[in-house]
């Protein structure tokens, strides 16, 4: 009696652990579409969109070279106050990329994750 017990005690453990870690899809939440600046002097004349299932980059100085991409995957996690959320999405020429990032409900910014010391707000009036 007590094996089975501990047995269905592990099984308890591991589909909550996987199961409330990371939560997967291929819809952008919507406190994210929009359109996200920073003031940031590197980036200036860029800015990226995410609407409902593409990320799209953009050079203010090169608009005809505008980027459209198409999300195949995103991974949210909650690791702490911030929710740390990865992208997958893939170009015109079927080249698979990812863009993670992490997301401050509270502040309604974004860093990146491997530039975290630029923060990325959206826009108002170019929400979805």
């Amino acid at each position: 009696m007590k094996k089975s017990k501990k047995i269905v005690l592990v099984f308890i453990i591991i589909f909550f652990f996987f199961g409330c870690q990371s939560k997967e899809s291929r819809t952008v939440p919507v406190e994210l579409r929009g359109v996200w600046r920073t003031s940031a002097p590197k980036y200036k004349s860029c800015y990226f969109e995410l609407t409902e299932n593409e990320i799209i980059f953009t050079n203010e100085n090169y608009l005809d070279e505008m980027q459209i991409n198409y999300i195949s995957n995103i991974e949210k996690i909650i690791p702490g106050k911030r929710i740390l959320y990865a992208i997958n999405y893939v170009d015109d020429d079927d080249s698979e990329y990812e863009l993670s990032f992490y997301y401050d409900p509270s502040e309604g910014e974004i860093r990146f994750k491997n530039q975290q010391q630029i923060k990325w707000k959206k826009t108002k009036g170019e929400e979805y």
